[in-house]
């Protein structure tokens, strides 16, 4: 347990002095104070058999909601600094397990392992964190459900085990600059409906049309009884 918490201890010391507002000593007064009280944080609930167990309460949150992480608030109070001073992301998850520290950035983005350079074999890297191409099982929706508040971590099926098959390609993270994610945001307009109106209308310049009718013939027979009438008279 102590060699992942101090791993994630020095994460967060590089990723809270981006701005480099901390002093040398002021970083590792903070690095010794939260290490102290993640380890007597994580004691009891440190499942090595079981390392996704645990992980809403070993997670380390700070978002729009959350903005202060009840850990580091503690390690700034044994430490004498005030929890403004830290240069925190907006948005930033970090889950601490047995075998594995991982961390996002943004709350739709996808995780990545916190790694360390080899020192050992002489190897030598440009920075000791890189974005894994497994992308999180667990989207923001899920994290809401959790009991204790936290987040699931990463699926250990895809991270954890090692296999023979071939790796993808890794992009290299680097802490001095930070990488800051756009969280898309919903946008609800009201549009109204108007039911379509029918319109009429007289065309006064037009010219009327008549039509000559033809008149009806006069019987002959009427006529020669009214002439016969008319002179008897």
């Amino acid at each position: 347990m102590k060699e992942e918490v101090e791993k994630a201890v020095r994460f967060i010391s590089r990723l809270v002095n981006r701005d480099e507002k901390l002093s040398k000593k002021q970083l590792r007064n903070f690095a010794e104070c939260l290490t102290q009280v993640l380890c007597e944080r994580y004691a009891e609930h440190w499942y090595p058999e079981k390392p996704v167990k645990g992980q809403a309460y070993r997670c380390i949150r700070i978002n729009r909601k959350h903005p202060v992480d009840e850990f580091l608030l503690q390690a700034c109070k044994a430490s004498n600094l005030d929890y403004s001073e830290l240069s925190l992301p907006r948005e930033v998850t970090i889950w601490i397990d047995p075998g594995e520290v991982s961390c996002r950035l943004g709350e739709n983005s996808h995780f990545f392992r916190v790694t360390e350079p080899d020192c050992r074999r002489g190897k030598i890297t440009p920075t000791s964190d890189y974005h894994s191409e497994s992308p999180s099982e667990y989207s923001s929706e899920d994290e809401g459900s959790l009991k204790r508040g936290g987040t699931p971590g990463p699926s250990k099926g895809q991270t954890g085990q090692k296999s023979g098959a071939k790796q993808g390609a890794q992009y290299f993270y680097a802490p001095t600059a930070p990488l800051w994610v756009p969280f898309p945001q919903s946008v609800i307009s009201y549009i109204p409906a108007y039911q379509p109106v029918s319109f009429f209308y007289y065309d006064l310049t037009a010219k009327r049309q008549f039509t000559k009718t033809s008149r009806p013939k006069p019987n002959p027979n009427l006529v020669k009884r009214l002439t016969h009438r008319a002179s008897k008279a």
